[in-house]
């Protein structure tokens, strides 16, 4: 009878001990899987450097056209892989003041948006442009202004 009650008592204890541990696990499932979340929201400081290093070459006044064009096919592939990847937060948008035109992504990031005639600007000798950016809350590239040079 005497081992019988001691057998009971470790039973129990084997299960409160198993109880702790699922709980222990069940709360880092759920904490760890947040954290994860966002990470994957935001990017940290060196990210945010590397993205913007991609553009900041074509920053600036009087920008050959041939490097603007360089550009828009930089932009133009970046949000087709952000529509991809779903990464919206990294997608660009280039405005052409006065032109109506430019390169964005759909209010639902499920597709790039390509205003008119804007694949191109003008490479003729002497046509230069004013290229300027526009910073998101954490420091990313988001909006890209370009407008010619008088």
């Amino acid at each position: 009878m005497e081992n019988a009650s001691k057998a009971l008592i470790i039973a129990g204890a084997i299960m409160v001990s198993i109880m702790i541990v699922s709980l222990g696990v069940y709360i880092f499932n759920n904490f760890g899987g947040a954290a994860k979340e966002n990470t994957v929201n935001r990017m940290n400081k060196q990210e945010i450097g590397s993205f913007n290093s991609r553009i900041t070459p074509y920053l600036g006044n009087s920008i050959p056209g041939p490097e603007v064009n360089a550009l828009i096919q930089y932009v133009i592939s970046n949000n087709i892989n952000c529509v991809k990847s779903g990464e919206t937060q990294k997608a660009i948008t280039i405005t052409f003041p006065g032109n109506d035109s430019g390169i964005s992504i759909n209010g639902a990031g499920t597709s790039v948006v390509y205003g008119s005639n804007v694949k191109r600007v003008d490479t003729s000798s002497g046509k230069y442009y004013n290229v300027s950016e526009g910073y998101d809350s954490n420091g990313l590239i988001t909006t890209i202004t370009v407008t010619p040079k008088p």
